[in-house]
């Protein structure tokens, strides 16, 4: 039986190139979740795409209950996420609003449809794309630092509340990966680690035994000074 790998996000940045790693590993499916499906040019037998908006739950559960017939939910990435860079406390609602619900309810929707099957299967992956800024929040991303504060921490009580069920629960928080949020949005260009680098981290975490957990994880470029 195939190990289907569940990644929202999938179609730009750390999502694809989850896409792409994960390929990588044998006696997988690859469920890639996404908006704009034009943006992922890979084809591959192993490869499941479909369009997906996280806020919704209606259509992540019609996601999950087609994923069944391919095989066990093995683990889910949870990559989708929106940045916005300036005082978005004081006049930017539809910013607040889009991290919000993206960083936060999307998160939370994809873990309340797969847990219960990971939870009958006694096994499973969760690895959720915090950021540095769940701990070390700066001027001008309070919102965003928020809600990233919201996945470390819901992580970590998962983690604890899953244990009994051979379930491990990853809280990544990466400072400057080089994908378009960081180099377009954030309009930071240099000192980013490569995002074929981070997809690799990603893919050794996931490939550790199953009883070995690497809990919370920062990856920062060595030059970074924050």
């Amino acid at each position: 039986m195939y190990k289907v790998i569940l990644i929202t996000g999938a179609t730009s940045g750390i999502g694809l190139e989850c896409v792409n790693k994960f390929l990588e590993i044998n006696n997988t499916i690859i469920f890639a979740l996404g908006r704009n499906l034009s943006k992922i040019n890979i084809c591959n037998d192993r490869l499941i795409i479909k369009e997906c908006d996280v806020t919704k739950v209606n259509e992540i559960y019609s996601i999950v209950n087609e994923v069944k017939s391919y095989g066990m939910i093995d683990c889910v990435i949870n990559a989708a996420g929106v940045a916005s860079r300036g005082d978005n406390t004081i006049d930017e609602h539809d910013s607040i609003q889009e991290m919000i619900e993206t960083n936060i309810l999307g998160t939370t929707n994809v873990i309340e449809c797969v847990l219960p099957i990971m939870r009958e299967n006694k096994s499973g992956t969760i690895i959720n794309l915090s950021s540095l800024a769940d701990r070390y929040p700066r001027p001008n991303n309070a919102v965003y630092a928020a809600t990233k504060a919201y996945i470390k921490s819901f992580s970590d009580s998962l983690r604890l509340q899953n244990a009994k069920y051979n379930i491990r629960v990853i809280n990544l928080a990466p400072a400057l990966v080089a994908t378009p949020m960081v180099n377009d949005v954030l309009g930071i260009k240099d000192g980013t680690i490569k995002i074929k680098d981070f997809g690799e981290i990603i893919k050794f975490m996931y490939m550790q035994p199953q009883d070995i957990c690497i809990r919370d994880i920062v990856i920062a470029p060595t030059s970074y000074e924050g």
